[in-house]
C-alpha cells in the first residue's frame, strides 16, 4: 500500500471496528507506482516546476 494511503487506512480501521481497532505498519519493499497515483505525482511535480 502506498504510504500516501496510510492516513485513510486508520480512518477505515476505526470505522470498521467501532473505534477500537488499530494497526502497525512497517516498510517492506519499494515497488513501481503506476496508474492514477503515478499520474497525480507527475502532474503535481510539473505544476511545482512551472511555478
Amino acid at each position: 500500500m502506498p504510504e500516501s494511503e496510510i492516513g485513510d487506512l486508520i480512518i477505515e480501521v476505526r470505522s470498521a471496528t467501532a473505534g477500537v481497532g488499530s494497526f502497525t505498519f512497517r516498510f517492506d519493499h519499494m515497488a513501481e507506482l503506476t496508474g492514477k497515483p503515478a499520474e497525480q505525482i507527475v502532474s503535481a511535480h510539473r505544476k511545482a516546476a512551472a511555478e
